[in-house]
């Protein structure tokens, strides 16, 4: 039968079937090293035997995920602030390792009127963003039918409401495994495991621990690729008078000309530059 690997942990490694009942199963072979949560998986339902994996579409490296079809970017308005520069990363971080984004902003319970505009330049770019309040229970199935029929990694800094989500995922999804997780994690003393959490429709979502609490984004992008991963500035990359134009200082460039034209917002314009003259630099050290 056909499932979905949800985790592993003490040598037991845990498949979810179509219907999301969770199977406590042993491993055939040599493939314990090369199966990680998010694969699909052949296994005997009978005997709770893992057999085989299938191929993959994808791999996230850290940590080790598979199968990615989104990857949320969660900020909030407030507590901690809202900082625009911050979720530029985040969101480049997401692009150049091959994933698609979707912008939740949590706690608009706090947030004051017209908020909304603070992020119409990710919209404009091309972004799709929900606004929710876990707290409050705002468009949060809103936001599940986003997630549905995909496996999605949650990300974002600290404090923005992650745990608490996940939370109330777990309380609504009433999931069958919390029981049996929280006995397997007695007595652990490794990294927390990658897990799979079950969404209340067929979506599942990757409590992720290391790619959600990064304090420094390292990016590993080619300083000349970065405008690739800027939606607004790659829809005129090969629009320029110059090939391979940095959108910088080069005469004729249509990116410049749309920035001052303002249909291209100037903070987003400027954040490309303080991030490519940082690549830059790094790049002028090796």
């Amino acid at each position: 039968m056909r499932g979905i690997l949800i985790k592993s942990i003490g040598g037991f490694f845990f498949v979810a079937d179509q219907n999301k009942e969770i199977y406590q199963c042993r491993i055939r072979g040599k493939i314990r090293e090369k199966i990680y949560p998010g694969d699909y998986v052949e296994f005997d339902k009978k005997n709770k035997i893992l057999e085989d994996y299938y191929p993959r579409s994808n791999l996230l490296k850290r940590p080790k995920v598979a199968n990615i079809d989104q990857v949320v970017v969660m900020h909030s308005v407030k507590n901690p602030d809202f900082t625009p520069s911050l979720l530029d990363r985040f969101l480049l971080l997401v692009e150049s390792s091959g994933f698609e984004p979707l912008i939740v902003i949590n706690k608009i319970d706090q947030a004051e009127a017209g908020f909304k505009d603070t992020f119409e330049e990710y919209k404009k770019a091309g972004y799709q963003l929900d606004f929710i309040s876990v707290k409050e229970n705002i468009n949060l199935n809103q936001l599940f039918d986003r997630l549905n029929n995909k496996i999605n990694v949650l990300t974002g800094p600290s404090g923005v409401g992650k745990s608490s989500f996940l939370n109330k995922v777990i309380e609504d999804a009433e999931l069958k495994t919390a029981a049996v997780s929280k006995k397997l994690k007695k007595g652990v003393h490794t990294t927390r495991m990658v897990e799979l959490i079950s969404l209340p429709n067929k979506g599942w979502v990757a409590d992720t621990p290391g790619f959600s609490s990064i304090s420094k984004i390292n990016l590993e992008i080619e300083p000349d690729n970065l405008s690739w991963y800027f939606p607004e500035l790659a829809e005129y990359n090969n629009h320029c008078k110059f090939n391979g134009c940095s959108h910088l200082h080069e005469p004729g460039c249509l990116v410049q000309q749309k920035v001052e034209n303002g249909e291209i917002s100037a903070r987003r314009y400027q954040s490309y530059q303080q991030i490519y003259n940082k690549l830059k630099e790094k790049e002028r050290k090796y």
